[in-house]
């Protein structure tokens, strides 16, 4: 009987050192090593993401300039417009004119319209009258007010 509260204190003493041993570990803060302080001349600036859409997509490249994908020459065509001096194919151009045609052209949505909507959707964009489903692209709100 001895032996065995003997032998059941010396396990409780390896379990009790065993659970004690981590904890002062993990209580310790983390050494992190800090970086040396440099006087520095830099200056942080806001800058814009280098995929931002423009709205003319003008780029140059090793053999010449595109505009909206159309290729753009230096010397002067019959029926061709100049932009960033390349002259540039009128479908270059007509892209631009389309989607600025249909933005202006939209219809004005009802106070109703837009709380409906918003009330519906919790991803509802008022800007361009879309929500996100779950599942596929945008789509367009529709509601009974409209």
């Amino acid at each position: 009987m001895e032996k065995m509260t003997l032998m059941r204190k010396a396990q409780l003493g390896v379990l009790a050192m065993a659970m004690a041993l981590p904890v002062p570990a993990l209580a310790a803060p983390l050494a992190v090593p800090s970086a040396p302080t440099v006087d520095s001349h830099l200056i942080e600036v806001q800058s814009r993401d280098r995929f931002e859409r423009r709205r003319d997509r003008f780029e140059r490249r090793r053999d010449g300039a595109y505009l909206n994908g159309r290729r753009g020459y230096r010397d002067r065509r019959p029926g061709y417009r100049q932009y960033n001096g390349y002259w540039f194919p009128p479908a270059a151009f007509i892209a631009g004119a389309i989607i600025g045609g249909a933005l202006s052209n939209q219809r004005q949505m009802s106070n109703a319209h837009v709380e409906w909507c918003a009330s519906q959707y919790r991803s509802y964009r008022t800007s361009d009258n879309t929500y996100q489903p779950y599942n596929g692209p945008r789509r367009a709100c529709v509601s009974p007010y409209r």
